[in-house]
């Protein structure tokens, strides 16, 4: 069904034109409708949430790894094999509804951040 598809939404974080994030957003067209045409358009999950109604959101769970990059993640977030890299996941749920508006996976460079826990 066209109605369940599924979008990969990316954006990529700069800080003075350096990659330091790549944020990924997975969203049901059955719940975008307008998804495929906006897309190419969107820097702000959040934004475009609020454009669409859902103006209470949070997240539900996340799930946090270390990982090494992949020869994919390498290249885009400039950095070699043996920068550690952070991975996030999370769902994002609607507070009013508990609808499940976005999957997310966060890639951050472990380099360039400081973690207070």
């Amino acid at each position: 069904m066209a109605e369940n598809k599924v979008f990969k939404i990316g954006r990529l974080r700069l800080i003075d034109d350096f990659p330091i994030a790549l944020h990924t957003s997975f969203v049901t067209k059955s719940t975008f409708l307008e998804i495929e045409k906006d897309g190419p358009d969107i820097t702000s999950m959040f934004q475009y949430y609020r454009q669409h109604g859902f103006v209470e959101f949070g997240s539900s769970r996340s799930t946090l790894n270390v990982i090494f990059p992949t020869l994919f993640e390498r290249d885009i977030l400039q950095c070699s094999s043996l920068i550690p890299l952070l991975q996030v996941e999370s769902l994002c749920r609607d507070k009013r509804s508990n609808q499940v508006l976005e999957q997310t996976v966060i890639i951050y460079r472990s380099d360039c951040f400081t973690y207070v826990i």
